[in-house]
């Protein structure tokens, strides 16, 4: 896989990617921080602070494919990073300013993701040979998930340490950072000419080509099915996960950060494992043991945070998901880029993004508030039962800890109601 990157143009939206990534992960974190600021202990409210960051991707993730294919790639990156640092850098007022202006930041910043995103998976066939396509969506997915584990964990810690507002002017240079990386990217492939673009009229027609195309190759049907079902489970996990681990670990991002440390470990170790033994075997078995792997850690983890409120465990058992998770991106990506002709690429991961993000979207909004209504008192009982334990400090609630010394990060009653409601 290392040969690869001695190639420049590889080299470069490689690079990009990390940086890239390394603004999405952070954004994460800083929009954890503020609703746990703003609304602390609301599962629900978390709940629709990150179904604004998925809705995006589902009602425009169709039409950013279409027009994916049609534009100039490199430049259609370059955009979307330096709106997104505008994005970010408003956060913080936005947040202040109250739940419309905050929702509605939230919505931009992840609107232009979902060109960036196609984008970037429709450009590594143009820059990697055809018989290096497998190797380099490992290399992507493996340096992207490490690479997302590590600035977690930082993130994490500059989160907890200086608050959501002055963190977000890192993430606003991560995005720039990609940007300058892409720059000097030479795209081989070439625009349509604009007599061969389809007219505007067309747009949909072209929308449906991509969904009917998912639908109707044997391969990426099952896929489609099997990532609804496992992004359904991610949705909930996620939404309830964080506040499980709030709640029974007592800190705002810092434990997030570190599990997800040993998520990326286990990212690591799972890519090298199927890249050494998982290529040798059908697709169909790798894809079938992965997913059995990730229900298994799913239900170690939740022993592991409420049962025994085990730090160690709850690392394990997250290193094991990741280890799972691994091979279904390296997999669904290849099966992918075989399957389909490069210049429907961009409306193909579009559409299959679509219904990513549909099942993400209600299982977080079904979770959060099952959660809220229900599996509260689950939760309590679980944060009263470590409460008097010294290896769980408290949660600084809004008065107390480094998070509520900026306005930004200490909201009173009022603008804890303004993201509640």
């Amino acid at each position: 896989m290392l040969e690869l990157l001695r190639e420049r143009n590889f080299r470069l939206l490689w690079i990009g990617q990390l940086c890239s990534q390394f603004g999405d992960r952070l954004t994460q974190l800083v929009l954890i921080g503020l609703a746990a600021t703003h609304a602390s202990g609301s599962t629900f409210t978390l709940a629709k602070v990150m179904v604004m960051t998925s809705l995006p991707a589902l009602l425009l993730g169709p039409f950013a494919g279409v027009y994916v294919d049609r534009w100039d790639r490199k430049r259609t990156m370059i955009a979307c990073d330096l709106v997104r640092v505008g994005g970010i850098l408003a956060l913080p007022w936005a947040a202040a300013a109250g739940r419309i202006p905050f929702y509605l930041d939230i919505f931009l910043i992840f609107s232009v993701g979902s060109f960036f995103v196609p984008a970037r998976l429709a450009t590594i066939p143009d820059i990697a040979p055809s018989d290096q396509l497998g190797k380099a969506n490992a290399l992507f997915t493996t340096s992207g998930m490490i690479g997302s584990a590590l600035i977690l964990l930082v993130g994490a810690l500059l989160v907890e340490r200086f608050g959501a507002a002055r963190t977000s002017w890192l993430n606003g240079l991560a995005y720039a950072a990609s940007a300058l990386a892409i720059a000097p990217l030479r795209n081989r492939a070439a625009r349509p000419a604009a007599s061969e673009e389809a007219p505007p009229d067309r747009i949909a027609v072209e929308i449906g080509e991509g969904i009917r195309q998912l639908w109707l190759h044997d391969n990426t049907r099952r896929i489609v099915a099997l990532l609804a079902l496992l992004v359904g489970g991610a949705g909930a996990s996620m939404v309830v996960g964080a506040v499980m681990v709030q709640s029974a670990l007592h800190s705002v991002t810092k434990d997030i950060g570190f599990l997800s440390l040993w998520f990326g470990i286990g990212i690591f170790l799972g890519t090298l494992a199927h890249g050494k033994y998982g290529t040798h075997w059908p697709k169909r078995r790798a894809l079938g043991t992965a997913f059995l792997g990730c229900g298994f850690s799913v239900w170690l983890f939740i022993a592991a945070v409420l049962a025994l409120k085990s730090g160690v465990s709850a690392s394990f058992s997250t290193g094991m998901l990741g280890f799972f998770v691994a091979p279904v991106g390296i997999v669904t990506n290849t099966l992918v880029h075989e399957a389909h002709p490069e210049r429907l690429q961009g409306r193909i991961f579009s559409s299959l993004g679509v219904v990513f993000n549909l099942s993400l979207i209600l299982s977080m909004l079904a979770a959060g508030w099952l959660t809220d209504r229900g599996g509260r008192g689950l939760l309590r009982d679980h944060e009263d039962h470590g409460a008097g334990d010294p290896r769980f400090p408290r949660v600084p609630h809004s008065g107390s800890g480094r998070c509520s010394r900026q306005r930004l990060s200490r909201p009173g009653r009022g603008a804890q109601r303004r993201l509640d409601g």
